[in-house]
């Protein structure tokens, strides 16, 4: 075995973390998949395996290592414990890249140019698609995501959707690397000028698309971001809960509240209120809130509770808007333990006075006639159905988090660039409200209006007003979905299979 090469592959996984926020150095994905392809071209499967797993194995103990901040601050875990535990979870989701680009290696027929632009970048693909539903599903660091900061790619973001846009940035290290090595070997001028020509049509293509207005404003309404600042633990306390409830009726009673001058909501974070609401009992809430007779709504986290006493994290209309979403995607380790059994023998997670929530079932547009805010929680913004499965009707987005959880070290920053790429897709302005941050307003090419940075010990409640333009209509990518693409990923591999088979036959 190669163990330079195994070394190699963890430091190009390692390396391409640095592509995502809040590094931002997305040239980065113009090189590190081509590389990492030259690494494995000539190798063995069984070496392609090894080298794929430690590629990989960069990529999350890097990348996902602020999960250890829940495991350890608000799990009771040691240090130890909980860097074993965040490092045990990046060696279990390495399969991930392993299985994929072993895959490729086990349909890989030999035609260099086939398997370099196509079968690559589709095996790439496969190890984020199998990451968005395996095993209840961890959709995180695709690569797709740094083209929302990437100017050379931008425009194509609500045609190809992340999974194209993730085979797109692939196909473009490849060809890049084959330019280089072009350029060493002047005797393959045809390849020199075909790969030249490619990259110039795809940059030069991306300026006349970002032109391109997919949606339309069909109106304006005033958004009111709100961010507490309340750290997670004292939020679960009697304390906190009256420390929330007196925010609401001192954000209720200010002046410029009183005098509004076009439709204004007010986003809340994911469970602002720790008290039960039951779901029965939705409309005494909301009356007890706000007059029926005011243009103020409001969207709000809170508990809800079912008529079989289950509870759920839901998203409620309050005011002139109305309507409930609850959670469908839990967060691991955040509101549910993977193989619980195990861990509860090591740790007593949550310990602190919170209870069990389990996934909802509502999945209502919140608003009025006006405003149909499609909403999701968390970290479930990081499944492309969320907001696909409502995006004919809806006209503004919102995603309501608490990333508390994760401290201050780069799980927030990623979270909040898949919401600004989320915006772009559908092309819609998108709301954010977090508990501690990042709180922000995103135009519908991505871009950051206005935020509230991460203020995890400051303990004062922070919120900004800025106008927001609703947008009707679909982009390419919300109107098809992403079961085209997905499809030719299927007819990729299928083409290549049977071109091997073939192969093989011939020298029987």
């Amino acid at each position: 075995m190669n163990f330079s090469k195994f070394f190699a592959g963890f430091f190009f996984g390692s390396l391409i973390v640095l592509a995502f926020q809040p590094f931002n150095y997305w040239f980065l994905t113009f090189l590190v998949p081509g590389l990492f392809y030259q690494l494995v071209k000539n190798e063995s499967v069984k070496n392609t395996f090894f080298i794929s797993y430690f590629f990989g194995f960069g990529i999350w103990a890097f990348g996902i290592f602020w999960i250890e901040n829940s495991i350890t601050v608000y799990g009771g875990a040691s240090p130890i414990l909980g860097s074993f535990l965040t490092l045990l979870l990046a060696a279990f989701l390495s399969l991930f890249q392993a299985i994929s680009f072993t895959l490729f290696k086990l349909v890989t027929n030999h035609r260099k140019s086939f398997e370099a632009f196509l079968l690559f970048p589709a095996a790439w693909v496969l190890s984020e698609w199998l990451r968005e539903f395996l095993f209840t599903g961890f959709p995180w660091l695709y690569i797709g995501y740094t083209s929302v900061d990437n100017l050379l790619l931008q425009g194509y973001i609500p045609i190809l959707g992340i999974f194209g846009m993730s085979f797109l940035i692939v196909l473009i290290s490849q060809i890049f690397l084959s330019l280089l090595g072009n350029l060493r070997d002047l005797t393959q001028r045809k390849s020199l000028y075909l790969s030249s020509f490619i990259l110039i049509i795809i940059f030069i293509g991306n300026q006349p698309l970002e032109n391109i207005n997919w949606t339309k404003s069909t109106g304006k309404i005033s958004a009111i971001v709100v961010q507490p600042n309340i750290d997670i633990k004292e939020k679960w306390t009697q304390k906190g809960l009256n420390k929330i409830e007196s925010a609401i009726e001192k954000k209720l009673s200010q002046n410029p509240l009183q005098n509004l001058t076009q439709p204004t909501v007010i986003f809340w974070p994911e469970v602002t209120l720790t008290s039960l609401i039951q779901k029965n009992r939705i409309d005494e809430f909301r009356n007890s809130i706000l007059d029926e007779n005011n243009m103020l709504g409001m969207v709000m986290g809170a508990l809800s509770e079912t008529k079989s006493e289950e509870i759920n994290n839901s998203l409620i209309g309050i005011g002139n808007i109305s309507g409930i979403y609850d959670k469908k995607f839990l967060v691991p380790f955040g509101e549910y333990i993977p193989f619980s059994g195990f861990f509860s023998a090591l740790f007593d997670f949550f310990n602190f006075n919170r209870p069990q929530i389990l996934p909802g079932i509502e999945n209502n547009l919140i608003g009025d006639n006006l405003i149909k805010i499609s909403s999701a929680i968390c970290y479930e913004i990081a499944y492309q159905n969320i907001f696909l499965s409502n995006s004919k009707k809806t006209n503004i987005l919102f995603n309501a988090s608490n990333d508390n959880w994760f401290g201050t070290g780069l799980g927030p920053h990623q979270h909040l660039q898949i919401a600004r790429f989320r915006a772009a897709e559908h092309q819609k302005y998108l709301v954010r409200s977090t508990s501690t941050g990042i709180s922000a307003l995103i135009n519908h090419h991505g871009q950051i209006v206005k935020k509230i940075k991460t203020s995890i010990n400051e303990n004062e409640f922070e919120s900004f007003q800025e106008d927001v333009f609703l947008k009707s209509g679909q982009t390419p990518y919300a109107n098809f979905g992403k079961k085209p693409f997905l499809f030719i990923l299927v007819i990729i591999f299928f083409i290549s299979a049977i071109l091997k088979f073939r192969r093989d036959e011939s020298f029987i």
